[in-house]
């Protein structure tokens, strides 16, 4: 993928992340130290685990859906105040069927 795919990549997947989890997760990207794939990253606030991020290879087999999905997945754990994360005591994504 070239610089210019790259940055569309970045500003999509920020611009969709923003309109799930407004100001919640940064997106950039990140060069592999072994000269493979870089790798688009989602960065967030888990109060649980503290700072967290999703990755994933910007390679042939990158799909945007897959890489929001894990946002999607934990929308409404990520939207919960920090005591009710706190609180939780399952997997984030299963917070909105508890």
């Amino acid at each position: 993928m070239n610089k210019t795919r790259i940055d569309q990549e970045v500003r999509l997947a920020q611009f969709n992340l923003d309109k799930i989890l407004p100001g919640l997760v940064k997106v950039s990207v990140v060069k592999d130290a072994d000269g493979g794939s870089p790798s688009i990253e989602g960065k967030y606030m888990d109060y649980k685990f503290g700072k967290s991020i999703n990755a994933e290879p910007l390679d042939r087999f990158y799909s945007m859906d897959i890489f929001l999905s894990f946002f999607r997945q934990r929308k409404e754990y990520m939207l919960a105040s920090k005591e009710d994360q706190l609180a939780f005591d399952g997997h984030p994504a299963m917070y909105n069927m508890a």
